[in-house]
């Protein structure tokens, strides 16, 4: 299968329109802070929306095996769609895995774009498979402890925002901590209310398979509940040697997928 890059994700998905009748768009992103792709910037083509989690949408990916135009996966990786002529990605991949396992269904050719920097995709890599000496320094303040996101943070005087992602190597487990404030007036809250009761400590996971979380996040959101999220630390301490592995393989996969990118022709000029 051909792949071609590009610096116009839009006018890459008009002009394989243009030639072809099922033109598939991966629209999923894995990048820390991706560049959202407007999708009304192609307005004006047969547009189908479709996420393979979501029943609502398969009525839309119906359509489009029917009659042909763009389909717009919400997904990361697009091999669940079936065939399609043209795969074009709105954010570059992280991984060489991800183009070629979402192609593999693809008729003709597949597009990646070029990224303006490569810092972008970098700073995921240091987020998401952080260094093992800055999980060290982690891992010295909040081993084996109950903390915060913002306690974390402060002592390590790192962002939380930043903290959220790297904290996550070394697998806590996530604590809410709720405590009733006002009663909602909205039904719709109601179940997850009486479900919190006096108050309640739950894992992330038991609130999301109560079938609670939106309500819960709602009301926290609306000051119905007093709502604090606790990171709960193992106290055996990580494999160091497999996070530095899964943190060169990060790096590995991202340069596979620069020398590729900057190699390809230009879809747009081909």
């Amino acid at each position: 299968m051909k792949i071609f890059s590009t610096n116009d994700v839009a006018s890459s998905i008009r002009r394989a329109h243009q030639s072809f009748t099922h033109i598939l768009v991966n629209r999923g992103y894995t990048t820390i802070k991706p560049v959202f792709f407007r999708s009304s910037l192609i307005g004006d083509l047969p547009v189908y929306q479709w996420a393979w989690w979501n029943k609502a949408t398969y009525g839309q990916l119906d359509r489009w095996r029917a009659n042909g135009g763009v389909l717009l996966d919400q997904y990361t990786f697009s091999d669940r769609a079936g065939l399609a002529d043209v795969l074009v990605f709105v954010e570059c991949p992280m991984t060489m895995e991800r183009i070629v396992r979402s192609g593999q269904h693809v008729a003709e050719y597949s597009v990646l774009p070029r990224p303006h920097t490569w810092s972008v995709h970098e700073q995921c890599i240091d987020l998401r498979t952080p260094s093992v000496d800055r999980l060290k320094d982690l891992w010295s303040v909040c081993g084996g402890k109950r903390m915060t996101d913002d306690e974390l943070a402060d002592a390590v005087d790192i962002p939380k925002q930043h903290v959220q992602y790297m904290r996550s190597s070394l697998k806590p487990v996530e604590k809410w901590e709720i405590k009733p404030r006002l009663r909602p007036e909205s039904a719709a809250l109601i179940p997850a209310w009486e479900w919190i009761g006096a108050g309640r400590s739950a894992d992330k996971k038991e609130v999301r398979m109560c079938g609670h979380k939106a309500a819960v996040k709602e009301m926290a959101r609306l000051g119905h509940i007093r709502l604090q999220k606790i990171q709960s630390y193992p106290e055996i301490e990580p494999d160091w040697g497999r996070l530095d592995k899964c943190r060169a393989k990060a790096i590995t996969d991202l340069a596979s997928v620069r020398s590729l990118v900057e190699s390809l022709p230009d879809h747009l000029q081909a």
